[in-house]
C-alpha cells in the first residue's frame, strides 16, 4: 500500500471477481485497443464484452474509468503527488 493513505483504503475489501472481469476484458482486446483506448468503436466493444463474456456496458465502464485514471494522473504529474492527492476529495492523508 502506499504511505500515507487513509487506513480504511488500506483495509477496503477487494473483489476478486472484479478484477478477474477486468482480466478478461482487457485480455479480449488487441495490443492497439489496449495501447489506444479512442479506437474503441461500438464493434470493437461488442466484440470484447462477447470475447471477455461481460456485457458492453461492463466494457464501457472500464474504458470511463481508464480515461478518468489517465486524467487524474496526469494532474498528479503537472502539480505533484502530494498537491494533487490534497486537492483529491476521494484521498485522504493521515
Amino acid at each position: 500500500m502506499i504511505p500515507g493513505i487513509n487506513p480504511a483504503i488500506k483495509n477496503a475489501n477487494v473483489d476478486e471477481k472484479a478484477f478477474v472481469r477486468i482480466e478478461a476484458i482487457i485480455n479480449s482486446m488487441t495490443p492497439e485497443e489496449r495501447r489506444t483506448p479512442k479506437v474503441l468503436n461500438g464493434n470493437r466493444r461488442k466484440r470484447i464484452a462477447r470475447g471477455s463474456g461481460t456485457s458492453i456496458q461492463d466494457v464501457n465502464k472500464l474504458i470511463k474509468q481508464f480515461g478518468e485514471m489517465q486524467k487524474m494522473m496526469s494532474r498528479f504529474a503537472q502539480k505533484g503527488f502530494q498537491n494533487a492527492l490534497m486537492n483529491n476529495k476521494n484521498f485522504k492523508l493521515n
